[in-house]
């Protein structure tokens, strides 16, 4: 059905929903005959259980009931043997009675049950071809959607020109027809550049992210290499300034680099302690020479 459907024409599909919309209407009248023969099975098998309650004969079974008994007289006989099939058939009937209506309840569920299922499958599939269908004819459908616009906008123009008494020439519709078409042709060309102009900007904008994250993790080891490369996965590339600051970002916090000590700044330090130690001990030499001096006085 749907490749079938996939070489249709819009008028043909359009016909094939009103035929199928006609048999939604004809599936209506057949569920009233439906009704209709449902009511006449009712009454029919109404008439059915009649007959065969009418047959109930429970006469012989009461006569086995009471028969050693004789101090019940024939008339007693008769009249319970009249109110036992009474109550025999009664209890016949309702029995039956309920029986045929859990049976058309258990009937009617399972029913809707499955014709609910049916029409959820049916509106999934139809969805589905109808679905598919477009996908693959996407272009057909918008220009003929195109065309159907411009026919319209044609005829307009045209009924406008008569209703106003301007005489135009069949054929300059035609040029109008004409130059509607050359402007879905170069509405294709430029939408053709669009894409191509697309494809390229991602080819170069692939190359410049290459060429970046070589840059950032050129003095890492082939291990780090592989890590960074995971880690960058998800970074979303705008422009290669703002992507190059991002993959830095990361490459100093996942892979931090020792600083080189400054020789300088250390020889520096080291003759600063050098010059504070020569001065306390100048202080205290000098300090150990008053008290000997002291001492010889």
């Amino acid at each position: 059905m749907y490749k079938k459907m996939e070489g249709m024409h819009g008028k043909d599909l359009k016909a094939m929903y009103n035929q199928m919309m006609g048999m939604h209407e004809g599936a209506h009248e057949e569920d009233e005959e439906e009704d209709e023969e449902t009511a006449e099975m009712k009454a029919l098998k109404k008439e059915k259980k009649e007959a065969r309650i009418k047959e109930i004969n429970v006469k012989e079974d009461v006569e086995a009931l009471i028969s050693n008994d004789d101090n019940l007289s024939e008339e007693f006989k008769t009249k319970a043997a009249t109110i036992f099939e009474a109550a025999v058939k009664s209890k016949v009937r309702g029995e039956i009675d309920r029986l045929d209506e859990e049976y058309d309840k258990e009937l009617s569920e399972k029913t809707e049950e499955i014709k609910s299922e049916l029409v959820e499958k049916i509106d999934s599939y139809l969805a589905y071809v109808t679905e598919e269908w477009m996908k693959e004819n996407e272009l057909a459908i918008e220009r003929g959607l195109k065309g159907e616009i411009a026919e319209d906008f044609i005829s307009g123009l045209k009924q406008l020109f008569e209703d106003h008494y301007v005489d135009v020439p069949e054929e300059k519709y035609d040029v109008l027809d004409g130059q509607s078409k050359k402007i879905e042709e170069l509405e294709e060309k430029l939408n053709d550049s669009i894409e191509k102009n697309k494809e390229l900007h991602e080819q170069i904008g692939g190359l410049t992210k290459d060429s970046i994250i070589n840059e950032v993790s050129e003095d890492l080891t082939d291990l780090e290499i592989e890590k960074f490369r995971g880690l960058i996965e998800d970074v979303d590339y705008s422009d290669a300034d703002s992507y190059k600051e991002k993959l830095s970002t990361l490459k100093e916090s996942y892979f931090p680099k020792q600083q080189p000590v400054n020789e300088q700044s250390t020889e520096e330090q080291g003759e600063s302690d050098v010059v504070e130690t020569s001065d306390s001990m100048a202080k205290y030499l000098e300090a150990i020479s008053k008290t000997h001096n002291r001492a010889k006085n």
